[in-house]
């Protein structure tokens, strides 16, 4: 039997604490991965770990004789730890869109370019007109980028750096690469989700590779293919387009899943899931385009 003193004794709010916090943590994670928030620093939350032994000391201490205050005390507690993360590298209220950053790699003799780009979450160009061999402008996130040289051949990878991101964050990194006109290169970009442009008319191409999930693809031919240049892409859901400049011959087969094939250009007619300018067969010059794609539109231009 209840007696009236056992109702009305106060009931502790610290049960509040902990949806609160999920709440938070579930914003926060939505508008980090929309682009809007710089991501967590892990080690930002190390630091402020303790925090939790002060939640827990209030709430064993004030819970039930004075539960408002030991939740007006919880929730300063709070206030603190995120002013500690917020004033971290990478913490919880820096703008995404100011953190820029750029690399460059020098020629250094190289004869040959082996790129390889990588990118989890964000807009992708490559194009060519560098300076130096290779030549990247990151924003919203950072990139690593390694060179390995042997002979005049230069491997360069770039990829995002993950060391100090939660590994369920998505981060938006918008990314430029620019490559040197003047140096034969091979491409291979993987790109999780966003639009990607690579646009091969100014290098000196040997063959490309993209990996992709979901997103825009625009692929621009070489202006001036040398020999035999292959262009393959393998996508999830994705809308592809590929652009065919004057006087290049080229094909573009299609294959996969629901893939479809229209052309807007007057020199590719599309029938059967490829399309060839009236000289590619002939042509020692020419590019191959091959798309494995699960559901896709191709547009040729």
């Amino acid at each position: 039997m209840t007696t009236s003193r056992e109702k009305a004794e106060p009931r502790s709010l610290g049960g509040l604490i902990l949806p609160l916090i999920l709440i938070g943590l579930g914003a926060f994670f939505l508008l980090a991965n929309l682009g809007y928030l710089a991501p967590i620093s892990i080690r930002a939350l190390v630091d402020v770990w303790p925090i939790a032994l002060i939640l827990v000391g209030i709430e064993v201490l004030l819970g039930r004789r004075r539960p408002w205050v030991a939740f007006g005390l919880q929730l300063v507690a709070l206030a603190l730890a995120v002013s500690i993360v917020a004033s971290q590298s990478a913490g919880l209220l820096t703008p995404a869109a100011a953190r820029t950053s750029s690399e460059t790699v020098a020629r250094v003799g190289a004869t040959e370019l082996a790129l390889d780009v990588s990118s989890d979450f964000g807009d992708l160009t490559i194009a060519g007109g560098a300076s130096a061999l290779v030549e990247t402008l990151s924003t919203g996130g950072e990139v690593k980028v390694s060179t390995d040289r042997e002979g005049g051949r230069a491997k360069v990878e770039i990829d995002p750096r993950h060391a100090l991101v939660l590994p369920f964050q998505g981060v938006r990194t918008d990314l430029t690469v620019a490559v040197a006109s003047d140096v034969p290169a091979s491409i291979r970009l993987e790109i999780a989700a966003g639009d990607a442009r690579l646009d091969l008319r100014e290098l000196r191409i040997t063959q490309a590779r993209v990996d992709a999930g979901a997103g825009d693809i625009l692929v621009s031919l070489p202006t001036t293919p040398q020999g035999e240049v292959t262009v393959d892409i393998n996508a999830g859901a994705a809308k592809i387009t590929i652009e065919v400049p004057s006087g290049v011959e080229a094909r573009v087969t299609v294959k996969g899943g629901a893939v479809s094939l229209e052309s807007q250009n007057s020199r590719l007619a599309a029938s059967s899931g490829f399309a060839e300018t009236a000289g590619y067969a002939t042509a020692t010059s020419r590019v191959t385009v091959t798309i494995d794609a699960g559901a896709a539109s191709v547009h040729i231009r």
